[in-house]
């Protein structure tokens, strides 16, 4: 982590056996790395940020292969051209350190739950090369597809991939590096089978949708019982209901009416708290349910108890 991007700047950094743990901070929140070494050349860090950017405007070193998947949150990439390039949920990304042309980046919803290996391509190829001389794998062919031109490409969220990292994430302490290490191999053996229509640029949206789609949102926070189609919210904020869709759920991880209904059974999960002379039934019809007995169906799915359930645990 620290040989990739050479300068940035952590609040703390701790040793415990084989992990290091970064934590940094700003004015934004707060973000931790714990990171493991695996074999030379090889890094294995799972990442939670809970602020709007890490950005350090550093140069990072060359010769750096970054693969990076996210499990919650997205995160977003501002490039040169103003455009917005996003890494949403269930994607795993592949770039070569320092040749993205972007000069920021950031975390729309102040949440980013993902793993990232870096890879010392140099070092790494005669680690691989002595450990696993079968496996063929060959580094710098696997950059060469999945980052053409220096571009970071998108790998979506495919069964072979999930079935690699997903146990990355539940992986027993005990047991933590040499398993690391066989999964992270696992990977690469399937990236180095990988071809130009298994990847796929990053998602990016122009700056004018980008702001659109960032003013829609912070108006359904504002007001989460106003109800609006989507028809309508393209038009009000002049943008097509393609563009408006695709974008939003980039930068909520939801579809629109996803999240607007997410919002209103949380706006009223505050009314049952702090307004207890309204009904359940008025609040229901607040929130758009024809009826008191589907606004609790889905109160329930959403918090695991009826609202009478909620309102009377929480008085």
């Amino acid at each position: 982590m620290e040989t990739a991007y050479n300068g940035y700047v952590f609040s703390e950094k701790t040793s415990a056996n084989n992990m290091r743990i970064y934590r940094f901070c700003n004015e934004t929140g707060t973000g931790e790395m714990r990171c493991y070494d695996l074999i030379e050349g090889i890094q294995l860090s799972y990442n939670q940020l809970n602020m709007e950017t890490s950005y350090q405007d550093i140069t990072p070193r060359p010769g750096i292969l970054q693969i990076d998947h996210c499990l919650e949150g997205c995160y977003e990439f501002k490039f040169k051209d103003n455009e917005r390039a996003f890494i949403g949920k269930g994607d795993l990304s592949v770039l070569e350190l320092g040749k993205i042309p972007f000069e920021n980046s950031c975390i729309p919803m102040k949440k980013y739950t993902g793993l990232s290996i870096f890879i010392d391509m140099d070092k790494a190829q005669k680690s691989i090369s002595k450990y696993f001389p079968f496996g063929d794998i060959n580094l710098f062919e696997i950059r060469d597809k999945a980052c053409k031109n220096g571009v970071a490409l998108i790998i979506r969220s495919r069964h072979e991939i999930n079935h690699i990292i997903n146990e990355l994430y539940r992986v027993d302490k005990r047991i933590q590096t040499p398993y690391s290490i066989l999964k992270t191999i696992e990977l690469l053996l399937f990236l180095n089978l990988i071809e130009c229509k298994d990847t796929k640029k990053l998602t990016s949206f122009s700056e004018p949708v980008y702001e659109a789609t960032q003013e829609c949102y912070k108006a359904l926070l504002e007001n989460p019982f106003d109800r609006y189609s989507i028809s309508e919210l393209a038009k009000q904020y002049a943008i097509s209901e393609s563009s408006l869709k695709r974008c939003f759920t980039y930068i909520t991880g939801n579809s629109i009416g996803k999240f607007i209904k997410n919002l209103c059974l949380d706006a009223s999960a505050e009314l049952l708290i702090h307004k207890p002379e309204v009904s359940i039934g008025e609040i229901a019809d607040l929130a758009g349910y024809l009826n008191q007995s589907k606004f609790s169906s889905a109160f329930k799915k959403r918090f695991g108890e009826t609202p009478q359930q909620y309102r009377n645990k929480l008085i």
